[in-house]
């Protein structure tokens, strides 16, 4: 049986008091510039676009430099955009993706897989590249009902992609549409002249 003495008592409870203190977590508000956006999402594309079976490239920026010595990283900055601390301490990181993980690997590996087929059908008048990063089906020559099927797969393994580049940058899901816009962006400039491309406003063109 433990006998608390009134000064132990007090004591003790001031060092629970301080303790429950130095958790308080840190609000920080991730914020990325669109061109940060472009620029993370044109590498991960250009990773996509390797040979099948390539080896899996790096997260698709080097990480943010580390802190000066005897300063706090950011609360909960990923690796990488600009990170802006409740004190107004701001933190220039940039995008990334963990291209290791195994829904970014396996989504990555079936997009090079499908690639050829893509690019038949592109050529063909059958698909185009939307503005929001996503393949839609379009009046072609000789379109198949297997365009269907790789519209969707393909489409799936981008929204993986999609979700695991916010989910590693803690982008709210209300900032969907700069994302998908970045990837658009970074989809349609891979794209051959005289396939179809949407443009912002949402008419479809022929690339010139």
């Amino acid at each position: 049986m433990i006998t608390w003495r009134p000064g132990l008592r007090w004591l003790a409870l001031a060092v629970l008091v301080g303790a429950a203190g130095a958790c308080v977590p840190v609000t920080v508000n991730i914020s990325f510039p669109q061109e940060k956006l472009d620029t993370a999402a044109k590498q991960i594309e250009e990773g996509t676009a390797q040979p099948a079976s390539a080896p899996a490239t790096p997260s698709a920026t080097a990480p943010a430099a580390a802190p000066p010595a005897g300063t706090a990283p950011p609360a909960t900055a990923p690796a990488g955009t600009s990170a802006t601390a409740s004190e107004g301490r701001t933190v220039d990181v940039t995008p990334r993706i963990d291209t290791r993980s195994p829904e970014v690997i396996k989504a990555t590996e079936s997009r090079r897989q499908r690639r050829p087929a893509l690019r038949e059908m592109r050529s063909r008048g059958c698909i185009g590249e939307s503005n929001r990063g996503l393949l839609e089906a379009r009046p072609g020559d000789a379109c198949g009902p297997e365009v269907a099927a790789l519209i969707q797969a393909e489409n799936a393994d981008r929204h993986v992609i999609y979700n695991a580049f916010m989910k590693d940058n803690n982008i709210p899901a209300s900032d969907t549409p700069r994302v998908e816009a970045a990837f658009a962006k970074a989809r349609q400039e891979r794209v051959r002249s005289n396939e179809w491309v949407q443009l912002e406003d949402g008419r479809w063109v022929k690339k010139e």
